[in-house]
């Protein structure tokens, strides 16, 4: 994109003095408000009046000499009638002579309304005019064809006639669309339930908060105290385990042998968790958490004592920092709302802050488990399996016919009974009881369905001999199974799995613990920096909510004010910037006459007052009202769109760019570590300053130029996204004569005596938006002209440049430092 046009209006008083650094401090100043501080070339468009140009030589001579790394161009737009002479057909325009093409080039504007009548000390001073005519020339890409065209013409110096077609936005939908985008950058101050970082954190962030979620950047050393405690407590739990298998066997069930064994292992058991629980709160009351006195070298040497090492970390505080930049940048650039990208930083703060292990004591007290007194256990009712078992065995032992029949109890006697002495040598519950008989009914149910069976049958008795020991066998079984579950079920839940689940709690615990001890500075730098941040992106949104409630609370006629109005008022204006005197009646229009000059209005203008005269916008638009219905040049058509479906989100973008270049600077001192009050405060009043620059930037370019912070990467729509307006229209206005309207030339008739007559002294340009492409710019209808496609996009039209008769332009120079010689000529 090509640099910016620098205007320096030399009819203001401050720049028509000779001292260098008032000029140095005016183009410093300009460059700043569009953005920039050195580019590698100049562009300067100078205004003036004939007769100032005169006056003007020295600093003229500065202009031209000003320092660049690259090239270093002026055009000078004077405006006005040439100085009086006896005879008017001897008027002449004189110049300096280091306005050389083609580095410089002159064009003159003698009749700003082309009112074609006799000089009017009015025409050449309309503000309307002038504005209009500065901005279309500050286009860059016409700035630098206007000049290589003059260099083709004799003495590089022409009288201009033109037509333009400017397109913008109504003060309405302009007003009405600045709001919507500040509120919708701002966003909602509802919570956002998305996670904090979309898809993926960036590496470093990602390493914080995995790292310290899992736990797993600490290990146990072999021979430390912490692993041997460990190791013991998790022996004792397996030996109980073993034991309470062993109690399960048949000799527990006759004997109770092993279970003394059992109660012992478990003893032991309960102490290697005490020994490891006091081990645990240890390791708890170092607390490394942000509520620590310690520090965390000062923690990770406790921790070591202990047979306790933490991994070092895996970031700095400077890629923490820059990590914390490219989140947010992307968030931002994802286009999530300032309240909904702080929302995301607030819970990775969360994420990464070390916590106080305090509160993880009172857990600790908390893991014993409830029922460590109560170790009775009721059976498990019998499944649908055991039941079909018992009666299958009851059915097996009762084939038996009269006078043996009394033979089939014994299997049911057999089952309920050594189920009863299992569960009785447990303790238990009354349950116990109904579980043996409901096993004793379903066998005897089993024996009186083999019994009536072998009497309907008419079996012979000697077949129950045959039954009862495959009967009595399944009945062992079942009687041995039940004991194994009963006794295994009650060591293990009464006995060895409260205390692994203790363990487990204790494990939990310090892992947890563990989790606040590692990477603790650079964790609390990172939730600091974000939160940092956070503040940040909630006082811009603070920031743009208030200057939309200002918006909102404006009555109607403050944003809406139209075009008439604007003019009226405008041409009162003393403080106009554009309004330098009143003339003085000889026909110059230099408005040197009475001397008199507005110096608050001029600061106003060149941009000295910063106080009162925020950043403006790249592009260099004139600083004047925009001509308007009433008083509007004859030369200039203005189409006032309502805005298209682009506009909006456009804003938004500016408003994101803008903040992003406010915290430029910022990030470099959260990478220090120095993300102080102070720095906040200079960034907040820089991200304040960067949003009333983009407002004065739409204000004075409109929508469609780009402010100078936008990023390169963002795309911006041509008129039809953002204006709403056809891009054929912007080409049709380069067509000659399409509706019937010429060029209008800006010199009165009595000027255009001066103007060569010569065919070949008369150049045209065409130019239009870059957006119009594609269109009929390229058929000129037979008119041989140059074109040129602007960026910005919102001027399109026709400009003629005619060169004056020879002897009209004569050239000065300056000898000894002040005297200068006016009869040369070119």
């Amino acid at each position: 994109m090509p640099a910016p046009v620098v205007r320096l209006d030399l009819r203001a008083p401050e720049l028509a003095g000779t001292d260098p650094a008032v000029l140095r401090s005016a183009v410093v100043a300009r460059l700043a408000e569009q953005g920039l501080s050195q580019p590698h070339d100049l562009r300067f468009l100078v205004i003036d009046t004939p007769a100032g140009l005169d006056a003007h030589h020295t600093r003229i001579e500065q202009v031209m000499a000003y320092r660049a790394p690259g090239r270093v161009r002026v055009l000078c737009l004077l405006v006005g009638g040439l100085p009086d002479h006896p005879g008017p057909a001897e008027r002449r325009l004189l110049r300096p002579a280091t306005l050389r093409a083609p580095e410089a080039g002159l064009v003159w504007a003698g009749d700003l309304q082309a009112g074609h009548g006799h000089d009017d000390p009015a025409g050449p001073a309309d503000p309307q005019a002038l504005a209009v005519l500065a901005d279309v020339l500050s286009v860059p890409e016409l700035f630098d064809e206007t000049l290589d065209l003059l260099a083709s013409l004799p003495d590089g110096v022409a009288a201009p006639a033109l037509r333009v077609l400017e397109h913008g936005l109504s003060p309405e939908v302009r007003h009405q669309a600045w709001s919507e985008a500040l509120l919708r950058f701002a966003g909602s101050h509802d919570p956002a339930p998305a996670g904090p970082a979309g898809d993926r954190l960036p590496g470093a962030l990602e390493g914080l908060v995995t790292g310290s979620a899992t736990g797993s950047p600490w290990r146990r050393t072999g021979s430390g105290e912490e692993s041997r405690a460990h190791h013991e407590a998790v022996d004792a739990l397996d030996t109980a385990r073993a034991e309470a298998v062993r109690f399960g066997g048949p000799a527990g069930l006759v004997t109770g042998a092993g279970r003394a064994e059992l109660e012992s292992a478990l003893g032991r058991g309960r102490q290697a968790l005490d020994r490891y629980g006091a081990l645990v709160g240890r390791v708890l009351r170092i607390d490394g958490g942000t509520a620590g006195t310690r520090s965390a070298a000062e923690s990770a040497t406790q921790l070591a004592k202990l047979g306790i090492a933490l991994d070092p970390p895996t970031t700095t505080g400077e890629r923490v920092g820059e990590s914390l930049r490219l989140l947010a940048v992307g968030l931002l650039n994802a286009g999530l709302p300032l309240r909904s990208v702080a929302q995301r930083l607030t819970l990775l703060a969360g994420q990464v802050q070390p916590l106080s292990n305090s509160p993880l004591l009172a857990e600790l007290d908390g893991l014993r488990p409830s029922t460590a007194g109560d170790r009775s256990l009721p059976p498990a009712p019998p499944g649908l399996g055991v039941l079909g078992a018992a009666g299958l065995a009851g059915l097996l032992g009762g084939l038996w016919t009269w006078p043996a029949l009394p033979a089939a109890l014994v299997v049911p006697l057999l089952v309920s009974l050594g189920v009863l002495a299992g569960v009785l040598r447990l303790p238990g519950g009354p349950g116990r009881v109904s579980h043996a008989v409901g096993l004793g009914v379903a066998a005897l149910l089993g024996a009186a369905v083999s019994a009536a069976a072998a009497g309907a049958a008419g079996l012979p008795p000697w077949t129950g001999v045959v039954g009862l020991p495959v009967g009595g066998v399944l009945a062992g079984w079942l009687v041995l199974r039940a004991w194994r579950d009963h006794a295994q079920r009650w060591g293990l839940e009464r006995g060895v799995e409260p205390l692994q689940q203790e363990l487990h709690g204790l494990e939990a615990l310090l892992v947890r613990a563990l989790r606040e001890f590692w990477a603790v500075e650079e964790r609390r730098y990172c939730a600091d920096a974000a939160m940092s941040v956070v503040g940040m992106l909630r006082a811009t949104a603070a920031a743009a909510e208030e200057e939309a409630a200002r918006d909102l609370a404006e009555p109607s006629g403050a944003a809406g004010e139209s075009e008439e109005d604007w003019l009226g008022r405008a041409a009162d204006d003393e403080d106009d910037p554009w309004s330098y005197g009143d003339g003085d009646g000889d026909g110059d229009g230099d408005g040197y006459g009475d001397g008199q000059y507005d110096d608050e209005a001029d600061d106003d203008w060149i941009g000295l007052r910063s106080e009162d005269n925020p950043a403006r916008a790249a592009g260099g638009p004139a600083a004047g009202p925009r001509p308007g219905a009433a008083g509007r040049p004859r030369w200039l058509e203005r189409g006032e769109a309502k805005g298209g479906p682009e506009l909006v989100p456009t804003l938004v973008g500016d408003l994101t760019d803008a903040t992003l270049t406010a915290l430029d600077p910022y990030w470099g001192a959260v990478e220090r570590g120095r993300a102080g009050d102070a720095a906040q405060e200079r960034i907040t009043e820089r991200v304040r300053e960067l949003l009333a620059a983009a407002r004065d930037h739409l204000d004075r370019n409109d929508v469609l130029p780009a402010p100078p912070f936008a990023a390169p990467h963002r795309m911006r729509s041509g008129p039809a996204g953002l204006l709403g307006v056809d891009v054929g229209r912007a080409a049709d206005q380069t067509f000659p004569d399409r509706d019937g309207r010429g060029l209008l030339q800006l010199n009165s008739a009595e000027q255009q005596d001066l103007l060569s007559r010569n065919p070949d002294a008369v150049v045209l340009v065409r130019f239009a938006p870059e957006s119009a492409h594609g269109g009929p710019l390229l058929d000129g209808g037979g008119e041989e002209a140059r074109e040129v496609r602007t960026a910005a996009g919102r001027y399109a039209g026709r400009l003629r440049l005619t060169a004056l008769r020879a002897g009209v332009v004569g050239t000065v120079r300056q000898r000894h430092g002040s005297a200068y010689d006016e009869e040369e000529q070119w």
